[in-house]
């Protein structure tokens, strides 16, 4: 067989190459971990990352040009322009009001509060599948939700994994959540085909976490009724629910999903106009949420495209291929792939604290390890273990976003002792840990696993 030859080489060969890739990963644990930094820091840890792998290789032309050669595809373009979309979408579903309003048709209901938990889980639900972001609705609905948990003398360790499952739930299932484009476009399956086969999945944790709710929320409950003060004026605003649906009926019609994302902004555009919910002059200022919302996602844009450079040092110098080839000889079935998968993905999260980084950054090497398996599972499979996984493991780390935001609105209720943690609310994220172990079951029997239309 003829030797492949690979574009760039390093000094020290295989080893330097993947050396520049651990240099990037403990650079971003350290500036997260050791400094508390954010998604920003991650740029740092990243850039010198490569300027390692620029003082590495010997042809220091021709490492720039590969590094460029992952910003030229398309799967690349078409990310970074669904995450601006998306963003833009998240941005004009919460300045329209659905979130006051799906407050209000809940304090109409006037529920037992034993019920409240599980009310909270339901309305992250709604909202995350909606916007497609899980630390967009934790911020918004534990600013609502906490200080009632407070007030009701609710277990806010119940309420903040409700908050937080809830949100994880439309992370991961969402059409418009960056984890289901990244981990749809990298297993190179359709956004469509991806969201159909983890439904089932989905739906029968997100069942399970809800019923765990009604009996953890009644069996610690007090009983009564819950007062919640809402604006009833906000209830129009429960007409832009529709906006989720005709974006998934569209996609299932075959439309793209920048069309359909694009034509779903313009809809809720129109809404906002028609209803008078958000101030004409507002839409159109330079603050309007339509600018707002697409620089939401820059951050991860730029990460990203940092991230699909990175992924050319091992790539373009072979070391990708040699490890994928260690490791096909070290994985005799499907299931042990498919573990390596999920192992890379809990990893890869606690390691960067990010789902959709992981899953851009593991999904070349996934897709490329269960090529040889294409006879027994197709692509999709791929695509809802990495995201589901990553997406379970991100709500459960404690400098996820998730914790982080409601770690910080929780301790700021009266009566919320300082010392309250992730801790309290680790064992509350049923649908954390059910997506975990759902999947880490369906690996290992092997159900779900056949290839079907």
């Amino acid at each position: 067989m003829e030797k492949k030859e690979y574009a760039v080489s390093y000094y020290g060969g295989h080893v330097s190459a993947w050396l520049c890739v651990v240099v990037a990963i403990a650079g971003i644990m350290f500036m997260l971990l050791g400094l508390g930094g954010g998604t920003k820091s991650m740029m740092v840890a990243l850039f010198f990352a490569l300027v390692l792998g620029l003082l590495l290789a010997k042809d220091r032309k021709a490492y720039g040009e590969e590094m460029l050669t992952g910003l030229r595809e398309s799967m690349f373009c078409v990310i970074c322009v669904a995450f601006f979309m998306a963003g833009l979408l998240s941005a004009l579903l919460k300045s329209c009001g659905l979130i006051e309003a799906i407050i209000w048709l809940v304090a109409e209901l006037h529920i037992n509060t034993g019920f409240i938990p599980v009310v909270a889980f339901l309305v992250c639900v709604i909202i995350s599948t909606a916007c497609g972001t899980s630390t967009g609705t934790v911020t918004a609905v534990s600013a609502v939700m906490c200080p009632l948990a407070g007030e009701l003398d609710i277990n806010m360790g119940l309420m903040c994994g409700a908050v937080i499952s809830g949100s994880i739930f439309g992370d991961n299932l969402a059409p418009i959540s960056d984890t289901t484009i990244a981990s749809s476009q990298t297993q190179g399956v359709t956004v469509q085909e991806a969201v159909r086969t983890r439904l089932p999945y989905s739906l029968i944790v997100g069942a399970i976490s809800a019923v765990l709710y009604i009996v953890i929320g009644l069996s610690q409950s007090s009983g009564g009724r819950a007062a919640i003060d809402a604006d009833p004026s906000m209830a129009p605003s429960l007409v832009f629910l529709i906006v989720p649906v005709i974006l998934i009926l569209l996609m299932a019609r075959g439309w793209g999903l920048v069309s359909a994302l694009l034509l779903s902004n313009a809809l809720v555009v129109a809404l906002c106009l028609i209803l008078g919910v958000v101030d004409p002059v507002v839409l159109f200022s330079d603050d309007s949420p339509i600018s707002s919302g697409m620089i939401s996602m820059a951050n991860v844009a730029i990460v990203s495209c940092l991230i699909v450079m990175m992924i050319q040092i091992p790539t373009k110098s072979g070391a990708m291929d040699a490890f994928a080839r260690w490791i096909i000889t070290k994985c005799k079935t499907i299931r042990s792939a498919e573990l390596v998968a999920y192992c890379m993905a809990v990893f890869g999260v606690i390691a960067t604290h990010s789902s959709t980084n992981t899953i851009i950054f593991t999904g070349p090497f996934v897709r490329k390890l269960m090529d040889d398996y294409k006879e027994e599972a197709d692509h999709s499979r791929s695509a809802n273990i990495l995201d589901a996984v990553a997406c379970g493991t991100n709500g459960l780390i404690p400098h996820g976003n998730p914790a982080l935001v409601i770690t910080g609105v929780a301790t700021g209720v009266a009566g919320v002792p300082a010392s309250f943690s992730f801790l309290d609310f680790l064992g509350y994220n049923y649908h954390c840990w059910g997506l975990l172990i759902i999947f880490l079951l369906s690996i290992l029997t092997g159900i779900g696993r056949k290839r079907g239309k």
